[in-house]
């Protein structure tokens, strides 16, 4: 199945889980996760965002995460659902083929 998410959400997709049973979690965007390291954690954790930024939590360390109160605007050329099924169209080249060169 291919599942298509519209906003407004809070999509959670770890990245590079240690564990195959992870998978991507979608809350309402009224929720606030908090993320914290145990007290009696065996080391310290890192975290970070957008694959940058890494920074490292401590034994009792937080991180929250919640839906901003500032929303980034967007413009659509159509409506909102068109293009941003075109955008995953375009960027995940879903339903083309790659142009071959000739031998």
């Amino acid at each position: 199945f291919f599942f298509l998410l519209f906003p407004p959400a809070i999509l959670v997709t770890p990245i590079c889980p240690h564990v195959l049973s992870f998978r991507s979690m979608v809350f309402p965007d009224h929720v606030v996760i908090r993320c914290t390291v145990p007290d009696d954690a065996r080391s310290d954790a890192c975290v970070a965002f957008d694959g940058k930024f890494r920074r490292l939590l401590h034994r009792g360390d937080s991180v929250i995460i919640q839906m901003s109160e500032h929303p980034v605007p967007t413009i659509d050329r159509m409506d909102h659902t068109s293009d941003w099924l075109g955008s995953l169209k375009r960027n995940f080249n879903f339903n083309t083929r790659a142009k071959q060169k000739p031998l």
